[in-house]
């Protein structure tokens, strides 16, 4: 089975200052084993920071540096890679209103490199299983990413994988959270001098994913 765990950092909407938007997260054919490594970083992190464990450990609770660590100690874990992809609002050429319609599209742009890179399998009766925060979608949009995937994927493109969506609650499922801190610390990148010069510098295992899309970062 193949899952992928995402989150978004930054704001998609025209009238946001932001320049860079960034859905990200982790990819991971080991679900189980990654998970119990988590869970020992998790609490290793909540000690340093005297949290109850029970708490969620959000990316806003953490510094850069620890975080850069824990994209450096994820990426010493088999079938385990962090993945996303750098929205340069300055660069796309529209203004974005109908938000919900352009993070469908953006979803769909990340799977598409995946795919082209082949870290996604797409043989016939391969499964993905796409899982995402629920906390920034409305009710109305909830099911329309997982027809519009299946519709580019399934119908236009002719491939055979299977896909499934799923919203979850942060705070009841710790691979979210590890993609809400590898979100966060993405886009904390690309507010640097020197983006690229960081981001190889944390890859250290050629486990990152990353695809820009508008003008390179």
């Amino acid at each position: 089975m193949q899952y992928l765990f995402l989150d978004e950092s930054g704001n998609l909407h025209k009238n946001s200052p932001d320049r860079y938007f960034v859905i990200g997260g982790v990819f991971t054919n080991n679900y189980a084993d990654i998970k119990k490594s988590y869970v020992e970083i998790n609490r290793e992190l909540k000690d340093k920071l005297n949290m109850d464990f029970e708490t969620e450990l959000k990316a806003a609770y953490l510094n850069m540096e620890e975080k850069m660590d824990i994209v450096v100690k994820l990426q010493e874990m088999d079938g385990m890679y962090i993945v996303g992809i750098i929205v340069d609002k300055f660069k796309i050429g529209i203004e974005i209103d109908q938000i919900h319609l352009y993070y469908n599209y953006i979803i769909g742009k990340l799977l598409d490199y995946l795919v082209k890179i082949k870290l996604i399998n797409t043989s016939a009766g391969q499964k993905l299983f796409i899982n995402i925060d629920k906390s920034s979608m409305k009710i109305e949009d909830i099911n329309s990413l997982e027809m519009y995937l299946k519709i580019h994927f399934n119908i236009e493109n002719k491939m055979k994988f299977l896909l499934d969506v799923s919203y979850w609650d942060s705070s009841k499922n710790y691979m979210i959270q590890v993609a809400d801190i590898m979100c966060n610390t993405i886009w904390n990148v690309c507010q640097s001098p020197n983006p690229m010069r960081v981001f190889n510098s944390l890859n250290k295992k050629h486990r990152l994913r990353i695809h820009k899309f508008g003008k390179k970062v």
